[in-house]
């Protein structure tokens, strides 16, 4: 199967995940699906991202998931790793990642890490090129203001780590643009029946 070979959508991610819940539905195991990076922005607060390669994730338990997702792959022509857990080592442990609920059927529940997480993450990251707008949408809808700001939420998130040079790079380049609007907070992905209301 090939890896990495995806350009996903947000409406992929949401028909991908779908069938992934009514695959785990169907075993009757409970399991929860823990959305960060690319694909968590997307669904929950920029629905206009663009393209991602994959949903990076932490999936407990993961083997059967991440077994349905090499068929879901198969099935609609995707790289294996559409659906991973490659980044789970990167969520922060200091402090809870604000995880909200995006479906809940008392069986199998997905959730999105709060905008204060995700932006330490891509702080922690900084890939200039492709955490940028990331960053400035999220450094928006989070309220920062200065690159100091964002320096003290990293630093709740991760304690004990410095920012990197090049995330101040990012941060002085986003603060001498201007910080962009805020999106129009995406509907909720339909991802199966639901008993929340």
């Amino acid at each position: 199967m090939p890896q990495s070979a995806n350009r996903l959508g947000r409406a992929d991610l949401i028909d991908g995940l779908r069938d992934l819940v009514q695959r785990l539905h169907g075993d009757g195991q409970s399991t929860g699906v823990y959305l960060i990076g690319g694909a968590a922005l997307s669904l929950r607060y920029i629905p206009d991202r663009g393209l991602t390669d994959d949903i990076d994730a932490k999936i407990h338990p993961s083997a059967r998931a991440l077994e349905y997702a090499l068929e879901i792959a198969d099935n609609r022509g995707w790289g294996g790793d559409w659906l991973n857990t490659n980044a789970e080592t990167y969520i922060p442990i200091a402090k809870d990642p604000g995880w909200e609920s995006l479906y809940d059927d008392e069986c199998v529940s997905v959730w999105v890490a709060s905008p204060e997480c995700l932006l330490a993450m891509k702080l922690k990251a900084s890939r200039p090129g492709r955490d940028d707008d990331d960053i400035a949408v999220l450094l928006t809808l989070v309220g920062i203001n200065s690159a100091d700001e964002a320096e003290e939420l990293f630093e709740e998130y991760f304690p004990g780590e410095i920012l990197q040079p090049r995330a101040f790079d990012i941060l002085e380049d986003i603060f001498h643009l201007g910080l962009p609007r805020a999106p129009a907070a995406p509907p909720a992905p339909d991802l199966g029946p639901s008993r929340i209301n």
